[in-house]
């Protein structure tokens, strides 16, 4: 089995970070936290004159919570799980024609490229889901200038409905 490809990956607060916010802010969530911030807002500007004090505080409190309160608390989480072992070890990740293969200190894994339920390409990383729970990051700044060629290694092994942004 030829390496087409390896990565050497070391995650850090940011990355974590970027990842924890992508799964808070994607889909019926991501939305509903948008227009829930937004009528806040609204509310806020159009229906001042009729509001007390305390409804004010409330309104504003409100339109705070998932554009300030959630990313800063989501950051001093990822802040912490950066400082644990499993986040601090150097991840390797290897690509060939069959298999996927990851290897982090003394623990290894292989798979083959049928076990990857899907790939999804942010402006900061790639999240490559092994399953509904588990998945690997890979940094866009660890591709580097090898970003197409990593994308089209995808293209070829995975189906259209198991790659997004690629």
């Amino acid at each position: 089995m030829e390496i087409i490809m390896k990565f050497e990956i070391n995650l850090d607060a940011a990355d974590l970070w970027r990842f924890s916010m992508y799964h808070a802010n994607r889909g019926l969530q991501g939305i509903f936290n948008l227009l829930f911030t937004c009528a806040a807002v609204l509310c806020l500007i159009f229906a001042r004159d009729v509001l007390t004090g305390g409804y004010i505080a409330l309104l504003v409190l409100c339109a705070l919570i998932f554009s300030v309160w959630q990313p800063l608390l989501l950051y001093v989480k990822s802040k912490k799980q950066a400082k644990t072992e499993g986040i601090r070890e150097t991840l390797y990740l290897e690509f060939t024609d069959d298999i996927v293969k990851v290897s982090q200190a003394d623990r290894q894994q292989e798979f083959p490229w049928d076990r990857i339920s899907r790939i999804v390409r942010t402006k900061h990383m790639i999240i490559i889901y092994t399953d509904r729970i588990h998945a690997y990051l890979l940094p866009a700044a660890a591709v580097g200038d090898r970003m197409e060629d990593f994308c089209g290694l995808v293209r070829r092994h995975l189906p259209k409905e198991r790659w997004k942004g690629l």
